[in-house]
């Protein structure tokens, strides 16, 4: 109300038009951010209309492969810059292998591709990478870091989430049958409110498998003990109205959730109004996604198996009964007084056959009782009130005024219209999922494709993968990003298409070096960090793909890419060190239970990762922490990565069994075995010298010590 009389007095004052629904804060003066903030703050680049460019002129057209070359090249032509050469064939297959899948190229992919000098062969193998069951699985990876993905609830029980891994799995599958993202944030936000009763196909099972995003955050089952409760369910409401900003829109919303943005077009209030969009969230571990004929039969076989339970122990009880009697004829006692251990020793002969038969019926039962496959997900409270109230500096117990679901106010300053002809909310979450990817909404698909981006060339076109505000970095290239986000919304979403776009464009395909001099002087003084793609950038290979490579030049790599995760061994330094593993409970959700040896030789997406306590190896190699969103992963450079690399026992056993793979392979000759662990390991074959190099480590130690060197060289982390 006030917010109205204040804009109708400006309207008056300004000799503008009042109208009842308010308008943007770029075309309406009385708009409540406009005001707030006089009218600064709206020049944001990110906050405007997405506006498709035409493909710039360009004079080298000959070099261009794809649209995207347009825009890349006219800005190095601005800049008195040329493109590198295109990498040679093992570098692009090599490239392209662990971009796509994460995985070093299989030998006989690598030596086809290799001599396929025919038109379209590089767009084969790209095809070849994305439909690999490999592409899922990785690319799932840089989603999972965005969400903070964990298998466990964090604080200090880190309780493990039985049934976590179904939305990581959910990950997977939709990277690889290339979900269309539209689809993919409304499933995650509100799958359930798609879904009528229990699921009748798959894909209604996915998308109530698809809101264990709403799970994934921090969750401190303790606070129940210490009547925190009201704080920790703000702090879980809080949580998601932030990292669904982050994830999917790039913005730093967590700033306001005491007060208004520092530097943003975004009001205290903002945070709240995105935050009551979830105010009806039920947190379920127990959600059952069997599909609808499933579980009928599962509830009759429940209910047989009840009623044969229940009748075993009816006539249990009868027996109990007649025991009690002839004791209460012996034992001067009531037949009441009389416990059951007692009555039990007064059974006869046959009774206690029978006590046994019936027990056995019992026992029988409980097995053949069927249960629900159960996922972590959400379900909607929709009694709950839709507003809810703005917290004076962000405390739970200092509430203000309320207010209801609403996008930014910069956009739209009203609330949602979620009333269904009623008073009751109807969809909000999906109110919210709509508007995300709604036509006039500027952030979501530059958010997105931008970190697509970010997974081929290993930088953003914006840096700062998870901030398009002011304090972020502008991009290095505009009309490329809006280019790029008008063509991915064109093309239904599909982010298989855009990535094929990218990888097959002259810019990605450039090399590293540059073998001119001059050329390379020159870059380096206009454009040192290669912001303006002047040559590709040379990346170390993530935490996952280092042991994964491990595994994969040893042949090692086995073992099912969904399903529960795997608990590899840990120091006993690292098990001693937390109170958890020390205390933990009857369910044994605290504690650490490595898995079977056979079973650890699987992706790495597929290891388990709680919150307190990261698995050594990882860590060492920058996989990122899970209690916050991660939008793109720093690389370090530091002595414990060398150390590891050379002393791990995973190194050790890798380079023993590569070794033993060589000596089947190559037969006796030292040089024949020292070319195979080349090729194995580095995927080409050795350069003058370096067999001479490695010769006296084969003579003095052994073959399986030059692989471990090999796996130890730069040429192997890195993927230029």
């Amino acid at each position: 109300i006030v917010y109205r009389m204040v804009r109708f007095l400006l309207c008056c004052l300004m000799g503008l038009t009042f109208s009842v629904r308010a308008g943007d804060a770029w075309t309406d003066a009385g708009n409540p951010v406009r005001v707030l903030f006089k009218g600064a703050r709206l020049d944001l680049w990110s906050l405007r209309p997405v506006v498709v460019p035409g493909l710039p002129e360009v004079v080298a057209k000959d070099w261009v492969r794809q649209p995207v070359d347009h825009f890349v090249l006219q800005q190095l032509q601005a800049a008195g810059l040329a493109p590198a050469p295109e990498a040679d064939r093992r570098t692009l297959a090599r490239r392209l292998a662990y971009i796509l899948t994460g995985l070093p190229p299989e030998e006989r992919v690598l030596a086809e591709f290799c001599q396929d000098g025919s038109p379209g062969a590089y767009e084969r193998l790209v095809d070849t990478f994305l439909a690999s069951p490999d592409f899922g699985i990785h690319w799932a990876r840089m989603w999972l870091d965005t969400v903070r993905y964990s298998d466990s609830n964090g604080y200090d029980w880190d309780e493990f989430r039985p049934s976590a891994w179904r939305y990581r799995d959910y990950v997977v599958r939709a990277f690889q049958q290339d979900k269309p993202f539209d689809r993919f944030i409304r499933e995650q936000l509100a799958g359930d409110e798609m879904v009528e009763g229990a699921p009748v196909v798959a894909a209604e099972q996915d998308s109530l498998i698809a809101t264990g995003f709403l799970r994934m955050g921090p969750q401190d089952n303790s606070a129940k003990l210490f009547g925190e409760e009201h704080r920790a369910r703000a702090a879980i409401e809080a949580d998601l109205a932030e990292t669904t900003a982050t994830a999917f829109l790039g913005m730093t919303l967590r700033c306001c959730r005491c007060h208004d943005h520092k530097t943003d077009p975004l009001t205290h209030e903002d945070h709240y109004r995105l935050r009551a969009f979830f105010a009806g969230v039920k947190l379920k571990d127990d959600l059952p996604i069997d599909l609808a004929p499933e579980q009928e039969v599962i509830r009759r076989s429940q209910e047989q198996a009840d009623a044969i339970a229940a009748k075993a122990e009816e006539e249990k009880q009868t027996m109990l009964t007649k025991a009690r009697e002839r004791l209460a004829l012996t034992a001067e006692k009531k037949p009441e007084e009389i416990d059951d251990k007692e009555a039990r020793t007064f059974l006869t002969a046959e009774e206690k056959a029978e006590w046994q038969r019936q027990d056995e019926a019992i026992r029988q039962a409980k097995e053949g009782r069927k249960g629900f496959t159960m996922a972590l997900g959400v379900s909607e409270d929709r009694e709950k009130a839709l507003a809810v109230p703005v917290l004076s500096g962000g405390d739970p117990d200092q509430p203000k005024q309320p207010v209801e679901p609403g996008v930014f106010t910069a956009f739209r300053p009203e609330p949602e219209d979620l009333t269904a002809g009623g008073s009751r909310p109807a969809s909000r979450r999906l109110a919210l999922a709509d508007w995300l990817v709604a036509g006039d909404n500027p952030l979501t698909a530059r958010v997105i494709v931008n970190r697509l981006w970010q997974q081929c060339f290993g930088e953003g076109l914006v840096g700062t993968a998870d901030d398009f505000g002011f304090t972020g970095t502008r991009p290095t290239h505009p009309e490329l990003l809006d280019w790029l986000a008008g063509r991915f919304v064109r093309e239904g979403w599909s982010v298989k298409r855009l990535v094929r776009l990218l990888v097959t464009s002259a810019t990605w395909r450039q090399s590293a070096w540059l073998g001119d001099e001059v050329a390379l002087a020159r870059g380096m003084a206009v454009d040192a960090p290669a912001a303006w793609l002047w040559h590709a950038r040379p990346r170390r290979l993530t935490a996952e793909q280092v042991r994964d490579s491990l595994l994969g030049v040893a042949g090692q790599l086995t073992g099912a890419a969904a399903g529960p995760p795997v608990w590899p061994e840990l120091p006993p330094e690292v098990l001693q060190a937390n109170p958890a593993f020390l205390d933990d409970n009857a369910g044994k959700t605290k504690g650490w239970y490595p898995s079977a040896p056979e079973q650890l030789h699987v992706r790495s997406l597929r290891l388990i990762q709680k919150r307190s306590v990261k698995i050594p190896f990882m860590e060492t190699f920058d996989q990122p922490d899970n209690f916050e969103s991660c939008t793109r992963r720093l690389e370090s450079t530091g002595a414990p990565q060398a150390l590891t690399l050379m002393n791990h026992p995973l190194t050790a056993e890798v380079a023993k069994s590569v070794a033993e793979r060589i000596l089947r392979e190559a037969g006796d000759k030292p040089e024949a075995q020292i070319t195979r662990a080349f090729t194995l390991i580095l995927q080409r074959l050795p350069a003058a010298g370096e067999i001479e190099t490695c010769l006296p480590l084969w003579r003095d130690r052994s073959l399986a010590e030059v692989c471990r060197v090999l796996l130890n060289t730069s040429e192997f982390l890195v993927v230029d």
